[in-house]
């Protein structure tokens, strides 16, 4: 019995020294203790700058606003901060020459019965014009059919039914015509 005791004793002392040695159970218990202090950490950071980020929007905000009344009241001819004048007077300008660019782009893009092809589809549901290769009408939400494929003769360039095996202008075999949507 007491080899018994001492056989006892002799493991329980092997599994505390192993408990205790580094990289045992302590061991990890204390390095997870420290990774999750450590994700505290990064968490309350975390929650701190996004409180200043807002803040700082709020700012900007309230900025641009009070930038927008000075603007009003220098249009208006009441500003009474001769500080802000030339400022003013700058946005104004920059008012001004954006304006210009906007009714130059206005010139160069096509309106939208210039793009539109003469042929464009339209739904078959609510008749609105469909954009692109649209699957779905964007106006009524109804499935629009995929275009029919054609396939065209490839010595003459003559539109086929699918599943012709000759060409009817030219009369030659259609062994590898070229589909085109």
């Amino acid at each position: 019995m007491p080899d018994l005791l001492e056989v006892f004793r002799q493991k329980t002392e092997d599994l505390m020294a192993a408990i205790d040695r580094k990289g045992g159970l302590r061991g990890t218990i204390q390095s997870l203790r420290r990774q999750m202090a450590e994700a505290d950490r990064r968490r309350a950071i975390g929650k701190v700058k996004a409180e200043l980020k807002r803040l700082n929007g709020q700012i900007t905000e309230m900025i641009t606003a009070v930038g927008v009344q000075a603007v009003g009241l220098h249009e208006a001819g009441t500003l009474v901060a001769p500080e802000l004048q030339p400022l003013c007077e700058h946005i104004l300008r920059l008012r001004a020459t954006l304006a210009q660019q906007e009714a130059e782009l206005a010139k160069l893009t096509p309106t939208p019965s210039e793009s539109a092809p003469t042929a464009a589809r339209t739904c078959a549901a609510c008749g609105q014009p469909l954009p692109g290769e649209s699957t779905f009408c964007p106006n009524c939400g109804a499935r629009i059919p995929a275009p029919k494929e054609t396939v065209v003769c490839g010595h003459c360039g003559a539109q086929l039914r699918a599943q012709a095996r000759f060409c009817r202008r030219c009369g030659r075999p259609t062994e590898s015509p070229s589909p085109q949507p």
